[in-house]
């Protein structure tokens, strides 16, 4: 009888030993993969935030008019301008300098969501991870309800025709999160009165909850 109590005391003090053990082996894991993401993260979130061309494009999906900054020239635009950029034609023709810039931050920016969609396909980052995006995602999937007729049309045609099917597989990936996970913004009608001018910018959209767009990486 004290043979049995004994091994079965020594199986259960050796169950509870592989417990903790696998236990502090699949902390140790996920930390190193936490570790790793965020490795991967910040050096994108910095290029986003410091790159002037990527600057400029979120300028435009952000805002209704203004002025943006490309290869040391300035430009002035509206609406309008951004939808003239986006057109697709059979043989690339030679754009006005503002549409010529326009669509040269635009490629800059849909390359970026090509590379955020390439560390996806490998399973380095899931979708989840690119929160700190999720504001331009916004603005992509709602660019009909934000901007206006003829835009989502236009964005899709331009994505498909440039081939661009990252930025289309992130949109799509966007657009099936839960309404309480998106960056879902609100039409200034709601709050600000439409076309009010902050400074020199004209926006048509308030973020909700304040800079939507400003998550850290490290939340989950």
């Amino acid at each position: 009888m004290k043979i049995t109590t004994d091994l079965s005391l020594e199986w259960i003090m050796s169950s509870i030993g592989f417990v903790v053990a696998f236990a502090i082996g699949l902390w140790q894991y996920r930390k190193a993969q936490r570790q790793q993401k965020v490795a991967l993260l910040l050096p994108l979130i910095t290029e986003f935030e410091t790159d002037q061309e990527l600057q400029a494009a979120c300028h435009l999906f952000d805002y209704d008019a203004g002025t943006f900054s490309s290869k040391g020239q300035e430009h002035t635009w509206k609406n309008a301008d951004l939808l003239e950029a986006m057109k697709v034609v059979e043989w690339d023709q030679a754009w006005p300098p503002l549409q010529e810039a326009m669509r040269e931050v635009l490629d800059r920016f849909f390359d970026f969501i090509e590379k955020l969609s390439s560390f996806i396909d490998v399973r380095l980052l899931s979708f989840k991870d690119l929160k700190y995006f999720y504001y331009y995602f916004e603005l992509l999937t709602g660019i009909e309800k934000y901007k206006g007729p003829g835009f989502q049309n236009a964005l899709n045609t331009y994505l498909d025709a440039y081939r661009f099917s990252g930025c289309r597989k992130c949109c799509d990936l966007y657009r099936h999160l839960p309404q309480s996970l998106r960056a879902e913004l609100r039409l200034s009608a709601q709050g600000n009165p439409a076309g009010q001018v902050v400074g020199t910018e004209q926006s048509s959209r308030v973020r909700k909850n304040g800079d939507a767009k400003r998550i850290s990486p490290l939340q989950n």
